[in-house]
């Protein structure tokens, strides 16, 4: 059973406390090993046979699974998505995911990081990822009041400024062209939206 695995794809709409939705799959897994995609993200072959000998090695217990991003026909390379990485491959037993919404898999034990990337085709149009990101703003700004969290209106103008200015020229977004000026356009954004419905939770509390 410790080197068996199970592949759980989680279908991202009409969820609104992701890492509920995953532990509860979680529990369900019957294998030693638990590997997460979601459902617009694509196992390559190459992952695959990474994924395969990972489960069998004993040196680690969950893998860091790096995530390559297409937007608007465009791979991206730089900004935020450019270096992200998740916990995606781990034992069963290695912990349970936090966080309603950006959730992580939390836990203890030896992690390693794997080389091939999940291949996710990030919004197919600018109204999708509009969509999803008031969505996911929203559960973020409740997730912040629940903890106490507070904005202002120093946050709401500063923190999506400096969001922009880390995607965009620290972390080389303007690499990737017109796709990556959108892309920390958008998070940026994302960042705005989140502020701002927290200052209003506290206000309308």
């Amino acid at each position: 059973m410790n080197n068996t695995l199970s592949i759980i794809v989680l279908n991202q709409k009409d969820i609104s406390d992701f890492a509920a939705a995953r532990n509860e799959e979680l529990t369900k897994a019957k294998t030693g090993w638990v590997l997460f995609v979601d459902s617009d993200e694509k196992i390559t072959p190459e992952l695959k046979d990474e994924v395969l000998k990972a489960i069998e090695s004993k040196d680690f217990d969950a893998y860091y699974i790096p995530r390559l991003d297409t937007f608007m026909g465009r791979e991206l390379t730089h900004g935020e998505t450019g270096s992200a990485k998740f916990i995606r491959l781990a034992r069963k037993d290695y912990g349970k995911w936090e966080r309603p919404v950006h959730e992580m898999w939390e836990g203890k034990g030896k992690l390693g990081t794997l080389t091939s990337p999940l291949l996710h085709q990030s919004h197919n149009t600018i109204s999708s990822f509009l969509d999803k990101i008031n969505l996911y703003s929203t559960i973020d700004a409740e997730y912040r009041y629940k903890q106490g969290i507070k904005s202002s209106l120093w946050k709401i103008w500063l923190y999506p400024f400096a969001k922009f200015k880390y995607n965009y020229f620290l972390k080389l977004g303007f690499l990737d062209g017109t796709p990556g000026a959108i892309m920390a356009i958008m998070m940026s954004f994302h960042s705005y939206l989140t502020w701002t419905k927290l200052y209003l939770l506290w206000q309308n509390k």
